[in-house]
C-alpha cells in the first residue's frame, strides 16, 4: 500500500520510461514522476514493492538548474502529453543519451568501453509544432482534451503546443461525445486534415475491428467539411523528396520532420544500401525506408502485418514496377512468421523499425534467418533496444554504431537508429 507520509529523496539521473531515480534509506530504488536529476524532492509514495518504490513529486525543495517552467498552460494543469516540459530542452535530448547508454550496460550487459564507442548524439526536431497526429478525449459538454500523467482523467485543452497549427484549428471547433476517442493527423505538405474515432462501447467489443463509422452527428461534430473521416480516408505526406500516402489507420512517424531524421540516420548507418542488390524493409510501414533510403536498391522486400500499411506501401512503391529492374515485393505478414524460401535472392541489408517491444525473440530469430551481412535496427524504446541487442550479439551480430534522436521532445521517449553486422 502507498506511503502515507511523504518522503524526502534526493533524485540521481533519469531513467528509461520517464523518471528520476533515488535511492531510499533502506537501499531500495525509488522511480519519481516530477523530479530532475540532482533535485531534492518532497515526494508520494504511489507503489510500495519489495525492490522498489514508485513516487510522485508533490514539492520541489531543491531545483534543478535544469528545471523549467512549461510554457503549455495545459501541462501545468495537469496534462500528460507532455511528460518532460519541465525539463530544459537541452537537458531532456542530454539525458535521453544517457539512458540509451545506461540500458545498454544494464540490460544489454553491454561492457562500459564499448558503449562509449557506439553510442553517438544524433538530431532533434523542433520542440514546438512537430507532431501531425494527435489522439483525443471527448468530455462532458462536447469538449476535448488529453489524459493526465499515469490516470484516466481528461484534461480539457483548446489548443497543442506541440501539435501542428493546422490540428490545434481544428481542435477549437469541434464538439466531441464524453469518452469518443479521435485522432486527428494533417499532412504538412498539403494542409490536408483526417479524422478516424472509436466510441466506448466500440472499443469493449475486443473481437471486434475498430471503426470510425458512426455519423459525424451522433460521435463528433464541427468538422470543418475539407475534413476526411474515417478508415478510408488518407493524406499525402512529404518525406525526403517522396509523396507518401498515408491512411488514417497506417501507422506513422511523429511528423515528416522526424521521418525525415530517420531517413538520413538509417542512410548513414546504412551506406551499403546505395549499392544493394537486396534488401528488406521489415516491419515496413507505408514503406517509409523503401521509398526513399532504399531508392537505389535493385530489389527489395517489404514485410508488414497491418492491412492499411500494405495498402499504402502498394501506391507509395508502385513507381518501382515501372523502373525496370527495380522491383518490389510486399509480403503481409508478422515478420516473426516469415522466412525466405530456397530461391530467395541473398539479402544484403535488413532495416527494422518494429513498435515499441521491439524485435524480441520471434523477431530475432526471423532477422537472422534472412543472414543479411548488414542489419539497421530503429528502436522506439531504449530497453527493447537493448534487449534486442544482446539477443542479436547472441545470435552473432555485433553493434557497430547507435544513433540517438529526439523525434519526441518535451516528453521522454527517444528514437534509436543501430548499425549491426555479422559477426
Amino acid at each position: 500500500m502507498p506511503s502515507t507520509e511523504p518522503l524526502t529523496l534526493r533524485a540521481e539521473r533519469m531513467v528509461a520510461g520517464g523518471d528520476a531515480m533515488a535511492r531510499l534509506d533502506d537501499g531500495r530504488v525509488a522511480f519519481v514522476t516530477g523530479a530532475l536529476p540532482d533535485e531534492e524532492v518532497e515526494a508520494e509514495v504511489r507503489n510500495d514493492r519489495k525492490d522498489f518504490v514508485k513516487a510522485t513529486a508533490v514539492e520541489v525543495l531543491e531545483p534543478s538548474p535544469a528545471r523549467v517552467v512549461p510554457t503549455c498552460p495545459h501541462r501545468r494543469e495537469g496534462c500528460g502529453g507532455c511528460g518532460w516540459m519541465h525539463f530544459d530542452v537541452d537537458a531532456q535530448f542530454a539525458a535521453k543519451v544517457e539512458i540509451v547508454a545506461e540500458s545498454l550496460r544494464r540490460i544489454g550487459r553491454f561492457d562500459e568501453d564499448n558503449v562509449e564507442q557506439v553510442v553517438r548524439v544524433g538530431d532533434s526536431v523542433g520542440p514546438y509544432g512537430y507532431r501531425t497526429t494527435i489522439r483525443l478525449v471527448g468530455m462532458p459538454g462536447g469538449g476535448v482534451g488529453f489524459r493526465e500523467e499515469r490516470s484516466d482523467e481528461v484534461v480539457a485543452i483548446d489548443h497543442c503546443q506541440v501539435a501542428h497549427e493546422n490540428l490545434s484549428s481544428v481542435l477549437r471547433e469541434i464538439s466531441v461525445a464524453p469518452g469518443v476517442e479521435l485522432t486527428l493527423r494533417t499532412s504538412d505538405a498539403t494542409n490536408g486534415v483526417t479524422a478516424r474515432w472509436t466510441r466506448p462501447e466500440d472499443r469493449k467489443r475486443r473481437n471486434e475491428k475498430r471503426r470510425s463509422n458512426a455519423p459525424a452527428g451522433q460521435s463528433v461534430s464541427g468538422l470543418p467539411d475539407e475534413v476526411h473521416i474515417g478508415d478510408r480516408a488518407f493524406l499525402v505526406e512529404q518525406v525526403a523528396g517522396v509523396n507518401l500516402q498515408v491512411s488514417a489507420p497506417s501507422f506513422f512517424q511523429s511528423g515528416p520532420a522526424a521521418a525525415e531524421l530517420l531517413v538520413d540516420a538509417v542512410r548513414r548507418a546504412s551506406p551499403e544500401l546505395s549499392s544493394a542488390d537486396h534488401a528488406v524493409d521489415a516491419y515496413g510501414g507505408v514503406g517509409l525506408f523503401a521509398a526513399t533510403a532504399m531508392r537505389e536498391v535493385r530489389r527489395v522486400t517489404l514485410i508488414e502485418s497491418a492491412r492499411s500499411s500494405c495498402f499504402d506501401a502498394r501506391e507509395n512503391l508502385k513507381h518501382r514496377a515501372r523502373q525496370g529492374q527495380k522491383s518490389v515485393e510486399i509480403v503481409r505478414s508478422d515478420v516473426g512468421d516469415w522466412a525466405p524460401g530456397e530461391d530467395f535472392d541473398p539479402i544484403d541489408v535488413v532495416v527494422a523499425d518494429p513498435a515499441r517491444p521491439g524485435l524480441a525473440k520471434p523477431g530475432v530469430a526471423a532477422v537472422v534467418r534472412m543472414n543479411a551481412p548488414v542489419l539497421v535496427l530503429v528502436s522506439c524504446d531504449p530497453v527493447s533496444l537493448a534487449r534486442d541487442a544482446r539477443l542479436l550479439a547472441e545470435a552473432g551480430y555485433r553493434m557497430e554504431s547507435v544513433e540517438v534522436l529526439d523525434l519526441f521532445p518535451q516528453t521522454p521517449h527517444v528514437e534509436c537508429v543501430t548499425r549491426f553486422v555479422r559477426s
